[in-house]
């Protein structure tokens, strides 16, 4: 198995844009400090198909490494479901997000 490197992280605290396009998922933690089950969701883009549906146990920490190339957001990762989460990080490509380009260091 290959190491990936470049990987950006980029926190959320609620339903809205998280990365612009395009961008690949290779990774994500969600904390759960509430008294309830979380959920979340994430879209292809604001209204686009549903590509990743998590729950998170009350009380929690979750985090998922996505296998090889992880899932492609062509149109940006976009939170439509924040229920009892507290926040969540997302780990992304490094040039995937606003104002950074393959030019950058």
């Amino acid at each position: 198995m290959g190491f990936k490197s470049d990987i950006q992280a980029t926190r959320a605290t609620g339903i809205g844009s998280v990365v612009a396009p395009s961008v690949r998922l290779r990774g994500i933690s969600i904390a759960n400090s509430t008294a309830s089950a979380g959920s979340l969701t994430l879209t292809n883009g604001n209204g686009g198909t549903t590509l990743l549906v998590l729950d998170v146990p009350a009380g929690d920490v979750y985090t998922l490494n996505l296998p090889e190339d992880g899932i492609p957001f062509g149109q940006g990762i976009y939170c439509s479901v924040f229920a009892d989460i507290t926040s969540f990080t997302v780990f992304t490509d490094k040039y995937s997000a606003p104002g950074l380009t393959s030019q950058q260091p």
